[in-house]
């Protein structure tokens, strides 16, 4: 069960010393939009031979794991994040290979397989892959408040990053609470299957949630007299001094730059 809960100890992970951690959270964010934009193109280009595509997205989710390991992350957490996002979208691809249209390689009543159907699940799954990976290993190596700056620093509209960032922050703030709730009502006997009637778990968990809202509704409005009693309104919020950026965080961007037009060109040379 602990490891379920390590999934939203992101944090922890950012909190870690290496060389990719000490890139400035900008250059990170520019690097993940060049991997995923280039995972895109290649995978939703149709001029683009099946192979060559795989090769692609291959060598870019290789470089994600490069970067991975250069991280000194988890890969255990690291994998299972991924994994955790996946099925959200793991349902299109599995109707793809019953719409495209193509050679069919089995039919079942009205139902046919395409050999094409399967080729773009694969790709699509790839996309996917790469896409969740990157932006699995850019929460995973930049604290929260860091990439809030960095979007801000992209333009994004200040109430915007103020509610982003506010979000990120109580979301594990609530599931550490969820997490004392479960492990008190462990201690007194409770379980979802075995030892207690249907209606009863519903009823308890029924509790629960409204709890858990009861809460998060009290405590957004104790967050928010307290932000006008310090003066908030949303034409003083302002992001801060922004730090130029180094010659390291240039390179990494450039680099993350020169594999996605590598893998772009390889495709389609």
């Amino acid at each position: 069960m602990r490891g379920i809960w390590e999934i939203f100890e992101v944090e922890r992970e950012a909190l870690r010393s290496s060389s990719v951690h000490a890139i400035d959270a900008r250059a990170k964010l520019l690097s993940t939009l060049f991997i995923i934009l280039a995972a895109v193109a290649v995978g939703r280009s149709g001029a683009v031979e099946f192979n060559a595509r795989v090769l692609a997205l291959g060598l870019l989710m290789l470089y994600l794991l490069l970067l991975a390991l250069l991280a000194k992350l988890e890969m255990r957490l690291f994998l299972l994040r991924i994994a955790l996002v996946l099925p959200f979208g793991g349902s299109i691809v599995l109707l793809k290979p019953f719409l495209e249209p193509g050679e069919v390689l089995f039919s079942f009543s009205v139902l046919r397989i395409t050999r094409e159907g399967i080729a773009e699940a694969a790709i699509l799954l790839g996309i996917m892959l790469v896409c969740v990976s990157a932006a699995v290993l850019l929460s995973s190596t930049t604290r929260a408040h860091e990439l809030v700056s960095a979007l801000r620093s992209l333009r994004l509209p200040g109430e915007a990053a103020l509610v982003l960032g506010m979000t990120v922050r109580f979301l594990f703030l609530y599931m550490r609470s969820l997490q004392h709730v479960l492990q008190a009502q462990r201690n007194r006997g409770f379980a979802l299957r075995g030892g207690a009637e249907r209606s009863h778990v519903l009823r308890v968990l029924g509790y629960t949630a409204a709890m858990i809202f009861l809460r998060a509704y009290k405590h957004g409005e104790a967050v928010y007299q307290a932000m006008l009693s310090r003066g908030y309104s949303a034409e003083r919020l302002r992001s801060g001094e922004l730090k130029r950026l180094r010659r390291r965080d240039l390179l990494f961007a450039s680099a993350s730059f020169a594999v996605a037009v590598f893998a772009a060109l390889t495709a389609f040379s």
